[in-house]
C-alpha cells in the first residue's frame, strides 16, 4: 500500500499522550490525551483508562478538557474541570474558584464534587481530607470580603477590565501567562470534609514545587519583593503541628528535584558557581530535625529531567517519583532520556532503562509506567520491565502504518573540539541515490536541549517535502556533562563552529545534498545561531529564524528570564563586559547577512521578546537583505510547539514556502 506523505497539517491527526497516574491497587493506569481540534483552533483534553488486566485502553471523559487529576481509591477519579455555567458565570466575572468532578471508572458520568475557592487546578493529597493546594495569588487585587455580591462583583470587574499594569519587580511577565508582577503562587491546605482552606504561606512568598505525605507538606520557594532568584529555600510544614519550618535557606541552591523520605528531603542541588544557572546538580539529603545536610550521590554528570526536544510533546506529569526506598527519575544521557532509580538508603543509582526519550513516569509497588517516545514513533503509554519499555497503548500506531515516516541515520563528526559532534540525518522520502536534494540544517533551542531520533513533526514534513535534514548537538547542549554544556563567554564561537564542522560532515557523507541548495532554521537558542550564522557566512542559500535572540542587551531586560540567562549563559551583562555581550550578539554583524532570512515571532512571546526579532529584521531589509517578518498575534514563546492549531499550521507553511522559493530551484533554474 502506498503510504502518504506528511505534511504541514498532518499533525492535526496525533494524540498527545501525558501524565499516567498507576490506581492504588496497581490495576489501572490513568493518562490524558490532547488532540488538535481546528475548528474551535484548541487542543481537546481527555482522560483515558488502560486496564493492567484486560489490556484495554478507553476514553474516559468527552465533555470539557481534564488536565490535571489524581485518584481517591481504586476506582473513582477526581478532576479539575470547568463545566458548570454557574463556575463559568463566575470565572468570567472575576472570581477565582475551580470545580472538581469525580469519576466512576466503572460507568456513569462525572459529578461536580465541589468547588474550591482559590485559582488552583492541581490538588497533593496530604492524609485523612486533606489537600495541598498551589493557586495564584494576586497582590494587587482587591479585597472584597465581606462586600454583598453586587459591590463585590462590581469591584472584581473594574480589576479585570482596568486597562493597566503596575509594574514593580522582576521578573514582570512569564511566557504564556502574561504580566506578573505582584503574583505568587500560593500555598494552602484544604479540608474536602470542612470545606475549609488555609493559606500556609505569606501573600509575598512565591511556591515553586510541592511534596506531600502522612501530614507533611514539604516545599519550595522564595519571599521577594524586588528581584527574584533562582535559588529557592526548601521548607516543611507540619499539619499536626501546624507551622512550617525552613529545612534549607534561600540563596545558596538551585533545586532541580526534590521528595520527602522518612525524616529527610532528598534533593537535586547545585550551586551554580562552576558552570553557571544551567548546570547540573547532585543528590543530597537534609534531615529534618537537625537540618543536616549530606551528599548521598554525585550525578553532575547527567541532567535531572527531559531535555529531548520535539514540537510533538503536549501535557505534563511526573519526572520523580518514590516508591518504597526508591528514587525513580528521569535523565539525560547522550541523546536519550532515560530512568533511574536511586536508593534513597545506599546512594546507589542504577539505570532502569537505556533508550528511548521518556517524559513522565510514576510507580507503584515497583510496577512502572511512563509516557515515552521509542524509535521514531510518536509518544505512547509504556510499562517498564527487566530494563524495556513495554508499548501498553496504540493510539499513534496509524502514523507509522499510514505515512511515510523517515528513520534518522546516525552521523558522527570528528572536528576541532575534544568530542565528537553526534547528529542525525533525515533523507528525503522519494530518496534515489545520485539525485540532488536541498538540505536544512535544524538547531535546537536551549542551548542546553538535546536533539536525539525521536519524531519531529517539522522534520518529518521537510523529508516527505524532498529535504534532507540534518541536526545535532553541539558544545552547549545537554546531555554530556556540564564542562560539554558550558559555553559562556564563547557564544557563537564554538558552538558556531561545531555546527559548520558538522554541516561539512554531513555534505562529505551524503554527496548528494546540493551544497548550494541548503538553508538553516533554528528557534530560541536556535534562532540566535541562525542570526549569528547568517552574519558570518554566505554558504546558505535561505534561513528561518524563530523567536530568536538578536541583541543580548535588550534581551536581558525585556524578557521573563532575561535578567538572569544572559550572564548565566554567556557570560556577560550590560554592567559587567559590555562589550563581549555586544560582541556575543548577532545584531553586531547584521549589516554583513546577504542570506534571504524569514524571522517567525510569537506577538506575546515572553521569553524572547518580539523586538529581537524587529531589531533583526530592519538590520537586514537597511542593508539590503531580503528578509520577511511573521508576527503571530496571541502566541507565545511555544507556537511550534503547543499554539493554536490554525497558528502552528501557518507557521509550518510560511517556512516550507520560504525554502521552497530558495532551496527548490536548480541552478539552471538560478
Amino acid at each position: 500500500m502506498m503510504k502518504k506523505s506528511i505534511t504541514c497539517e498532518s499533525f492535526l491527526d496525533y494524540q498527545f499522550v501525558s501524565d499516567p497516574r498507576i490506581s492504588p491497587d496497581g490495576k489501572h493506569t490513568a493518562f490524558i490525551v490532547k488532540k488538535a481540534d481546528i475548528k474551535a483552533n484548541t487542543y481537546q483534553s481527555s482522560l483515558y483508562l488502560f486496564s493492567h488486566e484486560t489490556n484495554e485502553t478507553k476514553q474516559m471523559t468527552s465533555l470539557g478538557s481534564v488536565n490535571s487529576f489524581i485518584w481517591e481509591d481504586n476506582q473513582t477519579i477526581l478532576f479539575a474541570s470547568v463545566r458548570s455555567d454557574k463556575v463559568k458565570e463566575a470565572i468570567k466575572s472575576g472570581e477565582e474558584i475551580m470545580s472538581f468532578h469525580t469519576l466512576d471508572i466503572t460507568g456513569g458520568e462525572a459529578k461536580e464534587s465541589f468547588i474550591l475557592p482559590v485559582k488552583g487546578t492541581s490538588l497533593i493529597p496530604v492524609g485523612g481530607d486533606n489537600y495541598a493546594v498551589i493557586a495564584s495569588f494576586d497582590n494587587e487585587r482587591p479585597d472584597v470580603e465581606g462586600l454583598d455580591e453586587s459591590e463585590k462583583k462590581k469591584r472584581l470587574l473594574e480589576y479585570k477590565n482596568r486597562g493597566y499594569e503596575h509594574i514593580r519587580e522582576v521578573p514582570f511577565t512569564v511566557n504564556g501567562g502574561g504580566y506578573i508582577s505582584r503574583i505568587r503562587n500560593r500555598l494552602y491546605l484544604y479540608n474536602r470534609k470542612t470545606g475549609k482552606i488555609e493559606a500556609l504561606t505569606d501573600p509575598m512568598f512565591n511556591v515553586a514545587g510541592v511534596k506531600a505525605e502522612q501530614g507533611r507538606i514539604l516545599y519550595i520557594g522564595q519571599k521577594f519583593e524586588d528581584v527574584k532568584s533562582l535559588k529557592n529555600g526548601v521548607y516543611l510544614y507540619d499539619t499536626a503541628a501546624k507551622k512550617s519550618s525552613c529545612l534549607l535557606e534561600p540563596g545558596r541552591y538551585l533545586i532541580k528535584g526534590f521528595d520527602l523520605y522518612q525524616d529527610k528531603a532528598v534533593l537535586n542541588l547545585t550551586d551554580g558557581e562552576s558552570y553557571g544557572n544551567g548546570q547540573n546538580g547532585d543528590f543530597y539529603t537534609i534531615d529534618i530535625q537537625t537540618k543536616e545536610q549530606k551528599l548521598l550521590l554525585s550525578h553532575e554528570h547527567h541532567c535531572v529531567g527531559n531535555t529531548v526536544t520535539t514540537d510533538v510533546k503536549l501535557g505534563g506529569g511526573q519526572t520523580m517519583k518514590k516508591d518504597g526506598k526508591y528514587l525513580y527519575f528521569t535523565s539525560t544521557v547522550d541523546m536519550d532520556c532515560i530512568i533511574e532509580r536511586l536508593d534513597m538508603e545506599s546512594g546507589e543509582c542504577l539505570r532502569i532503562t537505556d533508550k528511548g526519550s521518556v517524559d513522565f513516569l510514576d510507580v507503584k509497588d515497583g510496577k512502572l509506567v511512563c509516557t515515552a517516545f521509542t524509535e521514531s514513533r510518536l509518544e505512547e503509554l509504556y510499562e517498564c520491565k527487566d530494563g524495556k519499555l513495554c508499548q501498553l497503548t496504540h493510539l499513534n500506531d496509524f502514523v507509522q502504518d499510514e505515512y511515510d515516516v523517515c528513520t534518522p541515520e546516525y552521523i558522527e563528526v570528528k572536528g576541532n573540539a575534544p568530542w565528537e559532534i553526534q547528529g542525525y540525518v533525515l533523507k528525503p522520502a522519494d530518496y534515489v541515490p545520485g539525485k540532488k536534494y536541498p538540505g536544512i540544517l535544524a538547531m535546537h533551542g536551549g542551548p542546553r536541549l538535546t536533539y536525539g531520533p525521536v519524531f519531529m513533526h517539522q522534520m518529518q514534513m521537510f523529508a516527505n517535502a524532498g529535504y534532507f535534514v540534518f541536526f545535532c548537538n553541539p558544545r552547549g547542549s545537554e546531555g554530556r556533562g556540564n564542562e560539554f554544556g558550558d559555553i559562556r563567554r564563547r557564544f557563537g564561537e564554538i558552538d558556531y563552529q561545531d555546527f559548520m564542522e558538522f554541516t561539512d560532515g554531513v555534505l562529505k557523507k551524503y554527496p548528494d545534498i546540493d551544497a548550494g541548495r541548503i538553508g538553516v532554521e533554528g528557534g530560541s537558542y536556535g534562532g540566535f545561531m541562525t542570526n549569528w550564522i547568517i552574519g558570518h557566512t554566505d554558504r546558505f542559500a535561505a534561513a528561518c529564524s524563530q523567536r530568536s535572540i538578536a541583541n543580548w542587551t535588550s534581551m536581558e531586560g525585556s524578557t521573563d528570564i532575561g535578567y538572569y540567562f544572559c550572564k548565566g549563559q554567556t557570560g556577560a551583562s550590560h554592567m559587567e563586559d559590555h562589550e563581549l555581550q555586544w560582541k556575543q550578539s548577532p545584531l553586531a554583524s547584521a549589516d554583513k547577512c546577504t542570506t534571504p532570512t524569514l524571522f517567525i515571532h510569537g506577538e506575546k512571546d515572553y521569553r524572547c521578546y518580539m523586538g529581537e526579532a524587529f531589531q533583526m529584521f530592519a538590520a537586514l531589509k537597511l542593508h539590503g537583505c531580503d528578509a520577511k517578518l511573521c508576527l503571530f498575534e496571541g502566541e507565545n514563546h511555544e507556537l511550534s510547539r503547543s499554539g493554536r492549531p490554525k497558528q502552528r499550521l501557518k507557521r509550518l507553511e510560511e517556512m516550507k514556502a520560504w525554502f521552497d522559493k530558495y532551496l527548490m530551484k536548480t541552478d539552471k533554474e538560478v
